[in-house]
């Protein structure tokens, strides 16, 4: 059973402002400008890695309205004393029993990784998917001795466009256990180039997610995408 909130919806939305809609997948999802990724930001300025091509970037993402949201999001996520209270009144309202954490950028820093979790934790009927390139912070997170919470799958993503999924080794041994995923560009024949575990079906979709929830699955090691933007 989720915490009791002594807190309406109105009250709610003033301490988290808007859950996103996004149109691939089930469930909302809840998202910050790309510009602060702290790793995608750098991977950004390097060609041939997945962040070179940010879907973060362009499009609606681009519009104001959508990063006027995402700037208050942040500053609610990282520095409301009542947020996480707001998201668990706004996260078990939903529907649909999946949630997206970064549908754009991503962690800031372990304080807002722990604010995930307990969330995540007050939740316990929705299953949340945190895709991430902060390595870092994770690897923080469990080397402290932090769980991960059973309706809460981490899945660590590939910094390398058609590259191999992330291996953990050294101080980053704990990580080693977590799903993760990748993303590949088509070949001239419309072929993943370097498929790796269980592809992603969105692209042969129409771009959605339909009956696939592969992504929340803790037991599907590695999820490859296929890329939207790059041309082969």
């Amino acid at each position: 059973m989720s915490m009791e909130v002594d807190m309406n919806v109105k009250e709610a939305h003033r301490h988290t402002h808007s859950l996103s809609n996004t149109s691939k997948m089930p469930g909302k999802s809840y998202g910050i400008q790309a510009k602060f990724c702290g790793i995608g930001a750098k991977l950004a300025k390097v060609k041939g890695t997945v962040c070179s091509s940010c879907y973060g970037m362009n499009g609606f993402y681009h519009m104001p309205t959508t990063i006027k949201a995402e700037d208050i999001r942040m500053d609610l996520m990282l520095n409301d004393p009542l947020w996480e209270d707001g998201m668990v009144v706004k996260i078990e309202r939903l529907k649909e029993p999946w949630f997206r954490w970064f549908d754009n950028g991503d962690l800031q820093s372990i304080y807002n990784l722990e604010r995930i979790i307990r969330v995540c934790e007050r939740t316990p009927r929705i299953n949340h998917w945190l895709p991430t390139k902060e390595y870092g912070i994770v690897n923080e997170w469990l080397d402290n001795g932090g769980l991960v919470p059973t309706n809460l799958v981490i899945r660590p993503s590939g910094y390398k466009m058609n590259g191999t999924p992330p291996v953990f080794r050294g101080k980053f041994t704990k990580m080693a256990e977590l799903p993760t995923s990748t993303a590949t560009r088509l070949d001239e024949d419309g072929e993943p180039i370097n498929p790796s575990g269980s592809v992603c079906p969105a692209h042969w979709q129409d771009g959605q997610c339909r009956d696939c929830r592969k992504c929340w699955n803790k037991e599907v090691q590695n999820v490859t995408y296929i890329d939207q933007l790059q041309k082969v």
